[in-house]
């Protein structure tokens, strides 16, 4: 990476300033002005959805950290919406397919949530035939002292197993703790089935939807609307589709090399170098700007310029 002298990268910090306070006030004209845009309500929920998740990856790259993992994984989620914001605009189709993917990752989350809760309570039904064979059974002192042992080493054990459930076992005991977890689960549940029928509805309100079913054939199925709204392409094809190829090339295997646990990463420092963290930082505020633009352009934001006025009494 690059290393700048002292008088050129107060140059480039101040260059890069003015980046920064140009996106903010892009961001504060988007916000003010996406309620008077002519554009659909999916197009305005995407767009306030991604500026509030890019600003947060703006703020911890900006808040002086120099984790490798937060500014790498910050970045690689920037480029990420970058790509999707350039496909928003090109493809008018997009904004239903990011729309059901918002559905269906909550969905596919929530399924692999309840299935790891089956296993910890499994694993706590293992726990108690173990737990039963190791109850004291005789009026010993020591044989009732030895079991007692040898069930505190099955707690013990537990704690390091890998679990997600069971940090509290050995406080809770056994029934109590497959309570919170089965209550746990209910909570998941329910919470999963909403996401499910909201979905269903709004599947209903898309069939009878004009501009839907003009980038859709569902066959007025409901059944179909899925198979339609899935994009099967994976990130690198999309980069290639708005003309990232080499950006993401790069951002890829350098994210990658830092993120996974491979021969690189092993060997490689928790903090990046200087002229590594500054090179993400003017790259982020790149991105930035160009999701903005899009971002702009595909909530057909006007170009108004927004002055907010202070009323102060004297």
């Amino acid at each position: 990476m690059f290393n700048y002298s002292d008088g050129l990268d107060e140059f480039l910090n101040s260059r890069r300033q003015t980046v920064i306070d140009k996106n903010n006030e892009r961001i504060s004209n988007i916000r003010s002005l996406i309620n008077i845009s002519p554009c659909c309500q999916i197009s305005k929920f995407l767009t306030i959805k991604y500026i509030d998740a890019f600003e947060r990856c703006l703020d911890e790259i900006h808040g002086n950290t120099t984790s490798t993992i937060t500014l790498v994984a910050n970045l690689r989620f920037l480029f990420e919406t970058c790509v999707n914001t350039r496909l928003l605009n090109q493809e008018d189709s997009y904004k239903y397919k990011v729309y059901y993917a918002i559905y269906q990752s909550q969905l596919t989350k929530s399924e692999s949530l309840i299935r790891y809760i089956q296993v910890d309570l499994t694993r706590l039904d293992r726990l108690e035939l173990e737990k039963a064979k190791l109850q004291p059974n005789t009026n010993n002192p020591d044989e009732i002292k030895e079991n007692f042992a040898n069930i505190e080493k099955l707690y013990d054990g537990i704690d390091e197993e890998i679990s997600l459930f069971l940090d509290a076992l050995s406080f809770n005991g056994i029934g109590f703790q497959r309570h919170n977890i089965q209550k746990y689960l209910a909570q998941t549940e329910a919470r999963h089935n909403e996401i499910a029928n909201e979905w269903e509805e709004i599947k209903k309100t898309l069939m009878k939807d004009k501009d839907f079913n003009s980038y859709f054939d569902c066959k007025n199925q409901l059944s179909k609307v899925e198979k339609e709204l899935r994009d099967s392409r994976n990130w690198k094809e999309k980069a290639a589709a708005v003309e990232l190829s080499e950006l993401y090339s790069f951002i890829y295997d350098y994210t990658s090399s830092l993120i996974h646990s491979n021969s690189y990463s092993i060997i490689t420092s928790n903090q990046l170098d200087s002229s590594e963290t500054t090179m993400i930082i003017g790259l982020s505020n790149r991105l930035a700007s160009d999701i903005l633009k899009h971002l702009k352009s595909f909530a057909s934001v006007p170009n108004f310029k927004v002055i907010k006025i202070n009323n102060e009494n004297n």
